[in-house]
This record gives C-alpha cells, structure tokens and sequence, in this order.
C-alpha cells in the first residue's frame, strides 16, 4: 500500500473516531433517559420512518436515467434503480467527499454491459444535475423562511457561504465539462509527458465521454428531465423529516420540516470528509432544533429515527450489492 493511501486512511479513521466522540458526548450532555422517552413515544409507527426513502430513491433513480447521453439509455430503469441503492449504500458507510458511490457506479455499468464511456457520462451528468438541484432546494429552504435568517445572522451567514461555495462549485463543473472534462488533463499530460502510457490505452474513451457530455448539456430535455427527477427527489426528503417530526410531536409543519431538511443537506455537504457524518450530522441536528426552539433531547431522537432509516436502507443496498456481484461473476465465469 501506497505511504498516501495509509495517510488518507489514517485521516478517514481519525475523523470517525472524533464523529463518534462527538455522537457520545451529545448523548451524554443531553441525558440517555430524555432520549430513549422521546424514542419510546414512537412506538409501533417507527417502520414509517424507512416509508419516504422509497419516493427518494425512486426519483434520485430516474434523474440519473435521464443523465445517460443516449434517448433509449442501454440499461432499464430497472437495473438503474438497483444500482442507486447499492451506491446510497456505500455512500452512506464512506466520506461522501470521495465519491466512493460514484465510481462504484461507473463500475456496475461496467459489469452490466454498459460501455466505459456512456457509463460515465452518465455518472458525471447525473452528479451534476444532482448538485445544481440541491442547489435550488436549498435555495427554495430560504425563501420559504426570511424571518427565522433575519432572526439568527449566524445561520443566515452560514448558510450563505455554503451556498456560495456550492454555487461556485456547480458552476465551475459545468463550465469544465462545457470546455471538455478530460480534455485539460489530456493537454497537460502530453507535454508533461506524464501518464502517457494511461492516455495511450483510454484516450479514445476520454475523448468519447467528453463529446457525449457536451452533447448531452447542449440536449435541453433530457437534461430538464434529470433536473426535475432530482428536485423531487430532493423534496421528497423533506416528507421524511415532517414524518419525522410528526412522530415525536414536535410539529406537522411542511416549512419547518423543509427548513430541517435543507440544513442538513448543508451539514452533510460541508462536513462530507466524516464517513456517514457520524456526530457533525446529529450536531446539525441539534443546531437547527435549538433555533426552531425544540429540545436537544428531541433534536438526537430525531438523528437516530435517521440513522435507523440508513441503516435499513443500507442492509437493501449492500444485499443488492451482493447479488448483483455474484450475478455478474457467474455471467463471466460461463
């Protein structure tokens, strides 16, 4: 193993034990007893937590099926949605920051037949889609509550910067694929003179992927379409947090429920280098409560019914995972 393959391991460790720390001493602050009272409260209802990901799942599937460059995609909606799950999965278990769930991607449109290129243009086209509507949806958490930013300048400031630094981002991967994704590393590489042996063998792929992206960005409906899918889906998040909500009896509003669900996907994006936001998730958690004006202890009980809906969710993914690795070997094999 490589001295910076150790280092990064290393580093991804130190900050899950330091998001456990900060899990277990959440807890202990708050008062087990405040929590597991609040958890009791939900009762025979709990299974209605794992309901809306399902919507979630449905649609974050279809947007990146309307992210492949070709009109008839070469694999069903299907397989797509298979594939999304057991992405979500590892996502979940890995510092999102190294877009371990994508490359996976890539890799099941590999094994199902699916060429190197149109695999990942349709990687790259649905993360971008991805990213610019959660963009709007937090942007749509804004404008549905002016006078709770007016009230807290620290969270308006907050959450300022992350949309800037988002906003930037998103804008910056748009205008790259727009000049050619791989095509600045192609020119780099051949006057440096490095990675020429890669280039050599997959230069055509490059190539290929770049002109399907340009191609796909130029093609306003698929890309609307893919837009739209994962701006529901995104919404479709906010259901699990008034459903949520709603079974701890802390409120039946569909705004606070957004208001909720928009910070954390702020928290979760900006703390993406923690494997599965383990304790920054539960601390945005309490953060966001504390200014609704909710108790702490019904902020945790709120960040374990999630992570009881992950882990369910992971258990399907990593058992789709499995089957569909064991498919793919025997295919080979025969």
């Amino acid at each position: 193993m490589e001295l910076s393959a150790i280092s990064r391991s290393y580093v991804t460790r130190g900050f899950l034990v330091a998001g456990v720390a900060l899990f277990a001493i959440l807890v202990w602050k708050i008062g087990p007893a405040l929590i597991s009272n609040m958890l009791w409260g939900v009762g025979w209802a709990l299974p209605l937590v794992v309901m809306p990901n399902i919507v979630v799942t449905l649609f974050q599937a279809l947007g990146w099926w309307y992210a492949f460059p070709d009109r008839n995609p070469p694999i069903t909606y299907r397989r797509v949605l298979e594939f999304t799950m057991a992405a979500q999965a590892i996502q979940m278990i890995t510092p999102s920051i190294a877009q371990v769930g994508e490359l996976l991607r890539i890799h099941l449109l590999r094994s199902a037949g699916v060429s190197a290129d149109i695999g990942t243009a349709s990687v790259v086209a649905a993360k971008t889609t991805m990213m610019i509507t959660e963009l709007l949806f937090i942007a749509l958490g804004l404008a549905v509550a002016p006078s709770l930013l007016a009230r807290e300048k620290s969270l308006a400031l907050s959450i300022g910067i992350g949309m800037f630094l988002m906003a930037v981002t998103v804008l910056g991967v748009v205008l790259w694929q727009r000049v050619g994704l791989f095509g600045p590393a192609i020119w780099l590489s051949r006057r440096l003179k490095v990675l020429t042996a890669f280039l050599d063998r997959h230069e055509d792929v490059l190539v290929s992927t770049d002109n399907m992206l340009k191609q796909y960005l130029g093609e306003g409906r698929r890309f609307f379409l893919s837009c739209a899918s994962n701006f529901i889906g995104w919404l479709a998040g906010a259901i699990e947090a008034w459903v949520i909500l709603s079974l701890l009896g802390l409120s039946h509003d569909a705004v606070t429920a957004l208001i909720v669900q928009v910070w954390l996907a702020m928290v979760i994006r900006l703390t993406a280098f923690v494997p599965g936001n383990l304790g920054t998730q539960e601390a945005g958690v309490v953060m966001i409560f504390s200014v609704l004006g909710f108790a702490s202890e019904s902020a945790i009980a709120f960040a374990l019914l999630r992570r009881v809906r992950q882990l369910v969710w992971i258990a399907a993914g990593l058992g789709i995972l499995t089957h569909v690795s064991r498919t793919s070997q025997a295919r080979a094999s025969r």
